[in-house]
């Protein structure tokens, strides 16, 4: 078995100069947004009613912030809003679900690194559980909320209903909208990923894959502890499934992933999803390295499928939960 990497789970090997761009960071509270991954509609009607979601309007207090915090989410909202159009320019245009994937993924705003993904048009996400804390200690002692930013800069607070170190995997739901309000009986609509139905090492081996995560703002390559990257805040790589770690259970990824990867990534990159490039579907979710060889790992597809259906019932009834609209599994 590889061994664990030690520190932050998502680490680095050396980066791609060439791809680090300089750096505009001014506080700005966005009243309004050229793209919007969400969509309002009417709420159709079913046995129980959608959780509702708090709209708050552009310029008034985020709860759950202090001013550091704010800062740094308005800093990295304004630098999403100056470049989003560039970040969309750099997604593979076929499939198009490859864009639906953009749209799907957020990053932590109230700290420099994490990543997650939407699941469910009703605003439930995955991410990895370390990023709420490394022990059942960390976690307890933390808050449950995070707000989170779509590649466009709109933001939303989520908070975390389950948490399973085992796997690795955390199920977040989206409790606050940062936007204008909606006509009154519209109900916000996510973007979200599908669960990829190739789960066997046989079909996964030597898959093509996309990434898309939020690298650390820390350079871990520089004698400086003090330096700064220049990465932007969606990095989009691109490698190939290596296979799993074998005689391991695929469902213990407490010390490190058991799926491996060569997509580029850095620390912060953790909960990125891992995408076919061909189909669009989900694969994976990046989540660690292992330090002797500088290979990447993730949580294999089968894992988050046990995952969800073991904690699917989160999600109570929504339109039926099929399959059509919800990679939550029967």
């Amino acid at each position: 078995m590889p061994a664990p990497r030690r520190g932050l789970r998502s680490s680095s090997t050396p980066g791609d100069s060439s791809s680090q761009k300089s750096k505009q960071e001014t506080d700005f509270a966005p009243s309004s947004y050229s793209s919007n991954p969400i969509s309002f509609t009417a709420s159709a009607s079913s046995s129980s009613s959608p959780e509702q979601i708090l709209i708050l309007s552009p310029h008034t207090k985020l709860p759950g912030l202090n001013p550091k915090e704010l800062t740094l989410l308005r800093k990295k909202q304004q630098k999403l809003l100056s470049s989003h159009t560039t970040v969309l320019s750099n997604v593979p245009s076929n499939p198009r679900p490859l864009e639906m994937a953009l749209a799907s993924t957020l990053i932590f705003a109230q700290q420099e690194a994490g990543t997650a993904f939407l699941i469910h048009p009703q605003g439930w996400l995955l991410t990895c559980s370390h990023c709420f804390g490394d022990s059942p200690e960390e976690y307890e002692e933390d808050s449950k909320m995070r707000w989170l930013l779509f590649y466009t800069g709109i933001a939303v607070q989520v908070e975390c209903r389950f948490w399973d170190p085992k796997r690795d995997l955390a199920l977040l739901k989206v409790i606050a909208i940062e936007a204008d309000s909606p006509q009154l009986g519209k109900m916000p609509q996510f973007p979200y990923l599908k669960l990829s139905e190739l789960t066997t090492p046989k079909q996964i081996a030597r898959l093509p894959i996309l990434c898309i995560g939020q690298p650390g703002a820390g350079d871990l390559e520089s004698s400086n502890p003090n330096a700064k990257t220049t990465y932007d805040l969606f990095e989009i790589s691109t490698g190939t499934l290596k296979g799993m770690v074998t005689n391991v259970d695929p469902q213990d990824c407490s010390e490190i992933g058991t799926l491996k990867h060569d997509a580029w990534t850095y620390w912060g990159h953790s909960g990125a999803p891992l995408i076919d490039e061909r189909e669009g579907g989900l694969v994976g979710v990046h989540s660690s390295w292992d330090e002797e060889t500088a290979m990447r790992h993730g949580i294999p597809g089968v894992t988050v499928r046990e995952f969800l259906t073991a904690y699917g019932g989160l999600f109570g009834d929504v339109e039926g939960g099929s399959q059509e609209n919800s990679i939550v599994v029967d």
